[in-house]
């Protein structure tokens, strides 16, 4: 069978995106922490670059002024004759005409734009620059270390301490034991050669469910809380507590021991007919219950883990009298500069080149060779730094202009912080009305805080779709929400709203919602269902 092999020529207009456009767009969407260790990484990977001396004055740059800026990432001529350089430096030779000898002429790198630069200029809208905040992150001993120190202070024989060794080491991250005491005294007898019984081992376990803080060493949330609840009623008793105290918790201690199940599905009634208690003490009891600790090894000792991060917004907003004011995070914007030092070395070379007469590459010497390649070198670093500076500009221009572009469009919210005032709103809105992508957009957004005069928000959580009144007018569905949780909080806990009368409720008010949307909107908000939320 013959193939027909035939060659066409065609033209297609393709997009790429150049390496520095996607490290551009990584970087609009990380945190204003992230952005300070990514900084700190490129200083110490890049020579060339270092933190200026932060005592010039900073300007503010208006939203007119922004407008202007670029918004995505474009090479100019400028970079093209930088490559030019960069290629004419690292070749041998090839192609190099008599009487150039190969070499680039550094002057005009040195002189390049040296005062066009943008990131030369500091200017940000940002605040003071001096204002200091906690370390993020910070790293606490461990409660099972914790645990070891109270247990070197008690007073245990050998054995009974390489039990206590053993019994911390099965404690998970919350203070719960994942192992059994059988599964212990066998673990213990094939890899320690420590021969004890399920007796000792009980005996050291329940030294340890003494420690602080109380609820360790259970092996799940129900004698968790029957430890603390024991502790707590033995402790009353040494103290020779008042008499109603101590029966509250006895019948705390009852309700965890023998009625576990009614209490967690809310069976009020089976629960107050098991233990024959009236209303009142039951109710107490519960509410004792209700306030101990279901993960005692997160709380009350430091974790070893590293605590949350400290929030720290990217964007602030104040209302000065009326005119809302949207400034960054001066973390946004570091006072970065390109080495005096490594100008100097292009300058250096270039004064270089000018007074000795250079052979070809054939004929170059090592040294020539040398001084060469610590230029090319020097070039690279240069650029390199210049382009990550650039970055930070633009990263910079655009948060403050799709931000900006959202307060804009929830100006009468922002105003007092009131939830009916939230417009619907969608990525494709700011997207338009900044002139961006949406993927742009949702970059700059994700994960970002602003902090306003009536708290700390998610930008995201200004986001929401839109739902209609009974008389046809546009809401955002955050305003349902913010009137459901209302009939939430102020029900009748004794009898609490199912989704049904929360719906007709919602009706009454205007929004129209149907039953599963009831269901849906309370269960994002983390509320559970009426039966859960039912309190004696």
């Amino acid at each position: 069978m013959a193939l027909n092999l035939k060659q066409n020529l065609s033209q297609k207009l393709m997009q790429r995106l150049s390496p520095q456009q996607v490290q551009l767009l990584k970087l609009m969407q990380v945190t204003t922490m992230d952005l300070e260790q990514r900084v700190k990484e490129e200083l110490q990977n890049n020579p060339a670059l270092e933190e200026g001396d932060g005592g010039k004055q900073q300007d503010e740059v208006s939203i007119s002024q922004l407008k202007d800026e670029p918004d995505e990432v474009h090479s100019n001529d400028d970079d093209s004759a930088s490559d030019a350089r960069l290629d004419a430096i690292s070749e041998e030779g090839g192609g190099a005409q008599e009487g150039d000898q190969g070499d680039f002429d550094v002057a005009d790198y040195v002189d390049r734009d040296k005062d066009d630069y943008a990131y030369k200029l500091k200017a940000g809208n940002y605040r003071d620059p001096d204002d200091t905040y906690e370390n993020p992150v910070r790293f606490k001993q461990g409660f099972q270390e914790q645990l070891r120190n109270e247990l070197g202070m008690l007073p245990l024989d050998s054995t009974q301490r390489q039990i206590g060794e053993v019994i911390i080491g099965n404690l998970d991250e919350d203070g719960y034991l994942q192992r059994s005491v059988d599964a212990m005294v066998n673990d213990m007898a094939f890899t320690l050669n420590l021969m004890v019984t399920s007796a000792q081992v009980e005996e050291v376990l329940q030294m340890i469910q003494k420690m602080e803080p109380w609820g360790i060493g259970g092996k799940d949330l129900r004698e968790c809380l029957m430890i603390q609840v024991r502790n707590r009623l033995d402790e009353a008793k040494t103290a020779k507590a008042d008499k109603g105290e101590i029966e509250i918790l006895q019948t705390a201690y009852r309700i965890l021991d023998k009625c576990f199940d009614e209490f967690v599905h809310r069976q009020y009634g089976r629960l107050a007919d098991r233990l024959a208690k009236d209303k009142d003490r039951l109710g107490k009891a519960m509410d004792l219950i209700r306030s101990l600790n279901p993960k005692p090894g997160q709380s009350g000792l430091e974790s070893a883990s590293p605590e949350a991060p400290t929030l720290i917004p990217d964007f602030y907003l104040s209302n000065e009298d009326g005119q809302l004011v949207l400034s960054l995070n001066a973390k946004n914007d570091p006072d970065l500069k390109v080495s005096p030092a490594y100008e100097q070395m292009l300058e250096a070379y270039d004064a270089q080149q000018k007074s000795e007469a250079v052979p070809d590459f054939k004929q170059e010497s090592a040294k020539h060779r040398k001084t060469r390649e610590a230029a090319q070198f020097v070039v690279q670093k240069i650029d390199s730094a210049r382009w990550f500076m650039e970055m930070i500009r633009q990263r910079k221009a655009t948060m403050m202009r799709i931000m900006q572009a959202i307060v804009d469009y929830q100006h009468d919210y922002f105003l007092d912080g009131d939830v009916a005032r939230l417009r619907p709103m969608r990525l494709k809105d700011i997207a338009e009305k900044v002139g961006m992508d949406i993927s742009t957009v949702s970059r700059v957004i994700n994960n970002k805080y602003i902090q306003t005069h009536f708290g700390t928000y998610l930008v995201k959580e200004f986001f929401s779709q839109s739902t209609e009144k009974e008389d046809g007018e546009a809401i955002s569905t955050s305003q349902v929400k913010a009137a459901l949780q209302h009939l939430v909080d102020n029900e009748d806990k004794k009898a609490p709203l199912t989704d049904d009368v929360i719906e007709a409720e919602l009706r009454k008010q205007g929004f129209v919602v149907a039953r599963r949307t009831v269901a849906k909107y309370r269960e994002g908000l983390g509320i559970p269902v009426a039966r859960m939320r039912k309190q004696l």
